[in-house]
Formats: C-alpha cells, structure tokens, sequence
C-alpha cells in the first residue's frame, strides 16, 4: 500500500513538472528529488528522470504543432548543435559530481532572471528571427546540450534565454521549439543512460504519465494566455532554480 502510494506521488510530481517544463523549464527541480525520495541513487535519478521528460515533451511538441505554433525549420538548426553536446554531458554526468556545475549555473540564472526582469519586451514582443544568429548558434547550443547531457534540469530555462538573445521570434513561437529540442535531446540522453545501466524503468514510465499529461495541460495554457503566462512562469522558475541550485551546492 505504502509503494502504491509512492507511485501516486510520483505521477503528481510528473503531471506539475510537465507543466512547468513545458510553459517555461526546470520542472525536473521537482521530479529529481521526488525520485530519490523513492529511493533511486542520484546518478541512476537522473537518468530516469530523462524518460518523464520525454514523455512531457513530446506531449507538449504535438500540442504546439497541432495550433500552427512550430517552426520546424528553426528547430531542427538548433537542435543538431545541442544534440552534438549530450553525450559529452551525459559522460560527465556518469563520471563527476553533479554539484560542480550547480553553483555556476544558479548564479546565472539568478543573473538572467535579474535582466530578463528589466527588460521584458525581448522576451514578450513578436519578432523576425535575427539572420546573423546563424553564426553565432553552434558554440551557444554545443555548450547548453553539454549541460543538458549532464544535469537536464533547467534546460527549457536554458534554451529560452539562448533564444531571446539570438531573436528567434516571441516567447510562444520560442517556447514550441524549445519542446521540440527538447525531446530529441532528451531521447539521446535516455539512450546513453540505458546503455550505461542509470534508468529504472518502472519509477520513471509511472512518473512519465503525469509528464505528459502535464505537457498537454502546459502547452494549451500556453497558447490560451500567451507570452505574458510564460514570461511569469519564467521569471518565478528561474529565481527559484537559481537559489535551489546554490543552496544545494553549499549543502
């Protein structure tokens, strides 16, 4: 009864992060430490983590794709670069302690949600992709699908700043290729951990049901209310991913 209970927590802590990953990114700050709690080692968490995540993605891709809200084009040009850095990440994340990355990245996102703070319209107002971003996309993407490969948490976070930098148009049309990255990244990911044996499967297909009933929930949420829902749910995810990952790594 007790393990029947704990599988319930597990598909409510997937359905709230499909949501949150889906609308802005970080859920997985929640579903990590609600797989440990069921008792997984961290390394072999984080790798069942990727399958919930998976599954929230490809739930929310066919959502946006069905309204008319994804850039195919653009998508797959960012996806290589990303996907050319999972592995390298997903090797660090066997080999290293995770918390060496945790406290460069909180800072930076306490930092980002600061500017993005200050600034809202780059992130909230519809606009044309930028051309010269073509050029300056590899090394940007490479270095978040190392990170991705390593950590995954924070990841939509991640590729949403990348994208308001390089101007790939508003947080909506963003948003639906961040999903789409996403779940090919993640589908690399869930491969490379399999193979070196860090995935339980029945922890995290159960957890996996509510990712991706939460990423259909997000992602019409998203197109019902818009850049302005996402850009909160951003602002709040980020100050709170960025305090979680410093704090852990002074733990």
């Amino acid at each position: 009864m007790q393990e029947l209970a704990w599988y319930v927590v597990l598909i409510v802590a997937g359905f709230i992060a499909g949501i949150i990953n889906t609308i802005a990114g970080g859920g997985s700050f929640l579903t990590l430490p609600a797989l440990m709690l069921f008792g997984l080692d961290p390394k072999v968490a984080n790798g069942t983590n990727r399958v919930a995540v998976l599954f929230s993605s490809a739930s929310a891709v066919a959502t946006f794709n069905k309204h008319g809200f994804l850039n195919r084009r653009l998508a797959f040009e960012l996806t290589i670069p990303t996907l050319a850095g999972v592995p390298a990440g997903g090797l660090l994340a066997v080999y290293l302690p995770s918390g060496i990355f945790e406290a460069i990245f909180g800072v930076i996102f306490l930092c980002m949600a600061v500017l993005i703070a200050m600034n809202p319209k780059r992130l909230i107002e519809a606009r044309q992709a930028s051309d010269r971003s073509r050029w300056v996309t590899a090394p940007l993407f490479f270095a978040i699908g190392i990170y991705v490969g390593f950590i995954q948490a924070g990841m939509g976070i991640l590729l949403l700043m990348a994208m308001s930098l390089l101007n790939t148009g508003d947080l909506l049309a963003s948003n639906a290729i961040k999903n789409l990255i996403g779940f090919l990244v993640t589908l690399a990911a869930v491969a490379l951990f399999a193979f070196y044996g860090y995935i339980e499967w029945l922890p995290g297909l159960t957890m996996a049901l509510g990712n991706a009933i939460g990423g259909v929930v997000g992602a019409k949420l998203a197109i019902k209310k818009g850049n302005r829902l996402i850009f909160v749910f951003l602002i709040v995810v980020m100050t709170a991913s960025g305090v979680k990952m410093i704090w852990s790594s002074l733990a």
